[in-house]
């Protein structure tokens, strides 16, 4: 009957870690398709401002593709460099997560165990034997508590994680590019900007649309290195706080099991 017991809780615990794989499988695709996502709206935002702008200053755009491409090139780099970056972050959020269920799980399998012993020691008379069960089962079960909350805090910051890479590379242009009115009050004014556009359409595309936009990406990349840092900064700074609940959350137990 014990062994069945025994084997039955194995059992579960095998299930429970399948469906803990299963779910970080689930949230790492989530998360690449979010990183996907956010790429490809970022950069069809840009591409739809070119097209509008040279619309509205009556370009063809064929004749600044080379320039078009050299933006956008360095645009993704910008942006995939966050990506790479919130990529390791992420891993970093599922390791510590994988670590605390697996802890979590030993706690369990302790405290089981320490239960199941109590049979044979509340046939013997020896009250110091019952007195450290009672110290074990009261440590396993403050372990098991304390990584319920690290696995919370865990799985609360790989929630945010894909909002908080969202709100950094927004910061990329913030999508403000399309500055100028597409819209105009009166029919007139259509006639007469096409009219202006015949002379200084041209030039008035690249002062107002791409020399904007390249002056945006340079100051991109003098503030991308801080904002890389931030991130590498927030990653060490979770796996420490983690570490640090981990430990005490070891010395607790210890210090229960020793009385």
């Amino acid at each position: 009957m014990e062994n069945n017991r025994n084997v039955l809780l194995i059992d579960k615990l095998v299930q429970l870690n399948d469906l803990e794989i299963t779910k970080a499988k689930l949230l790492t695709a989530i998360f690449t398709k979010t990183t996907k996502e956010i790429m490809h709206h970022k950069v069809q935002v840009l591409e739809k401002n070119f097209e509008e702008q040279a619309e509205f200053y009556d370009q063809n755009l064929e004749r600044y593709e080379e320039i078009c491409d050299q933006i956008l090139i360095k645009y993704k780099k910008q942006l995939s460099q966050i990506i790479e970056k919130y990529n390791g972050f992420y891993i970093n959020l599922l390791l510590e997560l994988q670590e605390a269920q697996c802890n979590q799980k030993i706690a369990i399998t302790n405290l089981k165990k320490s239960f199941d012993s109590k049979q044979e020691i509340s046939s013997q008379t020896k009250a110091k034997i019952l007195e450290e069960w009672n110290q074990k089962m009261t440590a396993c079960r403050e372990k098991k508590l304390n990584y319920d909350v690290i696995i919370e805090e865990c799985e609360k910051e790989i929630e945010e994680c894909s909002s908080n890479m969202q709100k950094r590379m927004d910061a990329l242009f913030s999508d403000k590019l399309s500055q100028i009115s597409l819209k105009e009050k009166k029919s007139s004014g259509s006639f007469w900007r096409k009219i202006k556009n015949k002379f200084t359409g041209a030039k008035k595309f690249n002062t107002y649309v791409i020399e904007p936009i390249c002056v945006e990406l340079e100051i991109m990349d003098n503030k991308l290195p801080d904002i890389l840092n931030n991130i590498k900064e927030d990653t060490i700074y979770f796996v420490a706080k983690i570490k640090q609940a981990k430990e005490e959350a070891n010395k607790i137990f210890q210090n229960t099991i020793n009385g």
